[in-house]
């Protein structure tokens, strides 16, 4: 996947991750920080896995709980772009649209994978 997607410019120009919410995550967690940066990129991989599928299968309350989900995780480390394009596929499938997010989702998983670049960046990992 492009990282610089020619269909999701607004999102490149988007700061990838809240400076201050990460550092505010990473002050209160201390040396357990890293751990949860692991866990929180194990479970956002499953995550978008699964919205893949429930987008095929049409399960938006499914897809409704996972992009909630989704959008908690990433706004406490201050993932900004994952955070709003999570609240956007949750709107969807309030809308009971999931059956047409399989771009949106795909913008979700690049966006997941820009964020744990950077995370990973920050942290020298």
């Amino acid at each position: 996947m492009a990282e610089n997607s020619n269909n999701t410019p607004a999102n490149i120009d988007d700061e990838i991750i809240d400076t201050e919410q990460f550092e505010d995550m990473r002050d209160l967690l201390e040396e357990d920080f890293v751990d949860l940066i692991q866990v929180y990129f194990t479970d956002s991989h499953e995550r978008i896995a699964k919205l893949r599928h429930t987008q095929q299968d049409e399960d938006n309350a499914n897809g409704y709980e996972i992009a909630h989900a989704l959008k908690g995780a990433s706004a406490n480390l201050g993932a900004t772009q994952l955070t709003r394009l999570s609240s956007q596929l949750q709107e969807a499938c309030r809308e009971r649209l999931i059956g047409e997010q399989a771009e949106l989702i795909e913008e979700v998983s690049a966006a997941l994978h820009r964020a744990e670049q950077e995370i990973k960046q920050r942290l020298g990992l």
